[in-house]
């Protein structure tokens, strides 16, 4: 997971970086069963921003947020990834209920 934090804040935030973090995050889930649920549920917020944005311009605001957004989810799963399951349970559930824009 740190890999994929590390190079999800290296990218720019273009509608093709949540494509590959997508990508990206659904194949990291057949190599860490045990973050099967969060990555599924990044994965599934970086498509839904995919879905919400194609085919319309995406300004440099929306992206920015959006980017920081995902980064500060993936961060404080790596940063919290031994934390107590209640806290745990606590930030599935906030990206489940989340938007990135």
């Amino acid at each position: 997971m740190n890999e994929l934090l590390n190079w999800l804040q290296q990218q720019k935030g273009s509608l093709r970086t949540y494509i590959e973090f997508q990508d990206r995050a659904l194949a990291l889930r057949a190599n860490a069963p045990e973050q099967a649920a969060l990555l599924r549920l990044l994965a599934d917020l970086a498509g839904r921003f995919v879905e919400a944005y194609d085919r319309q311009p995406l300004s440099a605001g929306i992206a920015a947020q959006a980017l920081d957004r995902l980064t500060d989810f993936l961060g404080r799963a790596v940063g919290g990834s031994a934390g107590d399951p209640a806290s745990q349970l606590a930030l599935l559930n906030k990206i489940g209920t989340s938007e990135l824009a």
